[in-house]
């Protein structure tokens, strides 16, 4: 089984896997998926607060599978070691959990995921580079050409598509005012490049998270999907579209 929920933050939001309060997480088993779109933030200070969060979720009968979203320390997360997984190139955290890297597709359980995290800071004004911010919550050219070279390999054609933040005609993507100027040339607008793959990649549904609401959005037929208090399963998806905000 695969279950899809969004940001975590550590300790502030991370009760909605508890098996306390995600009460099928005390059926799941080794064969059993729990993926969050971005914001894990687990990976955080390098240190005690990391080793604690990081212990717990090993404990856990279920592979913990997650993108990164604007929120993580990504001088740390670099420096886990980068496997072969599922198909794709994936950072190994621990025994059971796994950073799912950009532009990476990866064959889960039977079903085709490509992955692309990363995210705009509405609130970078308030934070200190290598501190609480990092330039590589955006994607770089190489992460993007490496994106355009996996879709080519598997036909423009995935399962579901994995991304914390939105492509640029999604109603979420003008909440906030955002500016590539803080980042440099390297760096690429995420809105745009999600644009591009949201208008040429055939896929049944798109899930992200970053706006800390659960919503369903269609374009051209096309669901997205974004998820914050909701931890939902990938194969019962029908049962949870009654609780989701349509916006337009």
């Amino acid at each position: 089984m695969i279950y899809i929920t969004g940001d975590i933050h550590r300790e502030q939001d991370i009760h909605k896997i508890n098996p306390r309060e995600f009460e099928a997480g005390n059926y799941l088993t080794p064969d059993d998926y729990v993926i969050i779109c971005g914001d894990f933030g687990c990976i955080w200070d390098g240190g005690s607060g990391d080793r604690f969060w990081l212990n717990w979720l090993e404990s856990l009968p279920w592979n913990t599978l997650f993108i990164d979203g604007n929120h993580e320390n990504f001088d740390v997360l670099s420096t886990y070691p980068i496997v072969d997984y599922k198909g794709g190139k994936a950072r190994q955290i621990r025994s059971n959990i796994f950073h799912l890297m950009r532009g990476e597709v990866y064959d889960i359980d039977g079903h085709t995921f490509f992955t692309f995290g990363g995210a705009y800071s509405h609130d970078i004004m308030y934070r200190t580079e290598h501190v609480n911010w990092w330039k590589d919550e955006l994607p770089t050219k190489a992460e993007v050409n490496n994106a355009l070279c996996n879709l080519e390999k598997h036909h423009w054609k995935v399962d579901y598509v994995l991304s914390h933040d939105v492509y640029t005609c999604h109603p979420l993507a003008k909440k906030y005012e955002v500016s590539l100027s803080p980042y440099g040339p390297d760096y690429v607008d995420i809105h745009s490049f999600l644009d591009t793959i949201n208008r040429k990649l055939e896929y049944k549904v798109w899930f992200c998270g970053h706006y800390h609401g659960d919503y369903i959005h269609y374009d051209q037929k096309k669901p997205c999907i974004t998820l914050f208090n909701h931890v939902v399963l990938l194969e019962e998806l029908d049962t949870y579209l009654p609780l989701l905000e349509h916006i337009k």
